[in-house]
């Protein structure tokens, strides 16, 4: 449905989120950290295939691109369109 919850993740895994939340405390992480985590990583990747920030803010849940773009300068300290070009400028101009 692409709204990935607490409550439907718990329900996936046949557990309740109590005890969902109870097992990711004891990894040291919790449930809104795994999926900043998810969407960072989804980001870069939807960056490589040359999506428009309005499109990847979309797919990744963000209400707004300048949402997004708040999200992606605290994951990565840049911008995504920054970040897009370096990553282009690395790969010798290919994606």
């Amino acid at each position: 449905s692409g709204q990935c919850t607490l409550a439907s993740t718990a329900r996936a895994l046949g557990t309740s989120e109590r005890t969902l939340q109870r097992r990711l405390r004891e990894e040291g992480t919790s449930f809104a950290e795994l999926i900043d985590c998810l969407r960072r990583e989804m980001a870069i990747e939807y960056l490589d295939k040359q999506m428009s920030v309005g499109e990847i803010a979309w797919l990744l849940g963000y209400s707004e691109p300048s949402a997004f773009h708040h999200a992606f300068r605290r994951w990565t300290g840049t911008t995504p369109e920054q970040a897009r070009a370096a990553r282009t400028e690395r790969a010798g101009g290919e994606v």
